[in-house]
């Protein structure tokens, strides 16, 4: 929570509006005037998995600062919507997006995506793939920021993350919790890795390949991974190998490595808050300078 000048208490992310569960839009003044050329006209921002408001509305403000023109897409994603939601219905929960991103004319959208750990890539995964159902084109990014991921499940790691939302609870509902956490996490873990890929391609291969083929992500898109090897959620030489193979197919690619940063907290590493903005905002002029997206 914040307090205004006026003294009254503001909700994290008050200055959206919701859409639906998972979708929030935030639209700047019509005062503050034309975008600039330069500048994104949309930004997608699809948060990591139990994002609380008040640690994803940093990235909501930075970009506000740093593009004020911009409208901002934010989308969320809960473990139980992760896991447990089929496809279609992760799909059936983001058509605000593709409503919002198809209201205004294509041809002037300049869209920026930065998504934060593996809930965020999935969250991308879906909307790209309704876009391309909707329109039957690749969704136009001419940027696109992937933050702490992608990974693929390892016990130790997975167990950090899904561990998350039950650091408050009370110790008689940690244990229960933890223990239905441990078995999800073990059979994720040896089903993914143990299996044959299409056994669990839905969930894991699946996303990983989409946001590396042109048919999903304009093959225009220039792509920057900021990672690091202190992440004990999300390996970094995934990251690297999945950075690897975007560049085969023909992205334009940037990789950062932060020192001493931890999971979505890579503005704290070396460097700090300037240097991780400085490289998203280097990696969108990459993309504008990239070319059209028309095909």
């Amino acid at each position: 929570m914040e307090v205004s000048e006026k003294g009254v208490t503001v909700k994290p992310l008050s200055n959206f509006k919701r859409l639906s569960k998972v979708v929030r839009l935030y639209e700047p003044l019509d005062n503050r005037g034309p975008v600039p050329p330069d500048s994104p006209t949309t930004i997608l921002i699809c948060s990591w998995m139990n994002a609380i408001p008040k640690h994803a509305e940093y990235y909501t403000k930075k970009h506000m600062e740093i593009y004020p023109h911009a409208r901002i897409i934010f989308v969320t994603i809960t473990t139980k919507e992760f896991l447990m939601h089929s496809e279609s219905q992760r799909r059936a929960d983001i058509k605000e997006v593709i409503t919002a991103l198809l209201a205004r004319n294509q041809s002037d959208e300049r869209l920026l995506v930065h998504t934060l750990s593996n809930g965020g890539a999935r969250r991308l995964y879906g909307i790209a793939g309704a876009y391309r159902e909707a329109t039957g084109k690749p969704l136009p990014v001419k940027a696109f920021i992937m933050d702490s991921a992608p990974g693929i499940p390892q016990f130790r790691r997975d167990i950090r993350a899904l561990s998350v939302p039950g650091k408050k609870l009370p110790w008689l509902l940690w244990f229960p919790f933890m223990t239905a956490i441990v078995a999800v996490t073990t059979a994720v873990y040896i089903t993914v890795n143990w299996m044959p890929k299409w056994f669990w391609s839905e969930l894991v291969w699946r996303p990983m390949a989409a946001v590396n083929n042109i048919d999903f992500v304009h093959k225009n898109c220039v792509k920057g991974f900021v990672y690091s090897k202190e992440d004990n959620v999300i390996d970094w030489r995934h990251v690297e190998d999945h950075a690897d193979i975007a560049e085969k197919k023909g992205y334009k690619v940037v990789k950062k490595r932060v020192e001493g940063a931890h999971h979505v907290q890579m503005f704290r590493g070396k460097g700090g808050e300037g240097d991780y903005w400085e490289f998203v905002e280097r990696i969108w002029r990459m993309g504008m300078e990239s070319g059209g997206l028309v095909e």
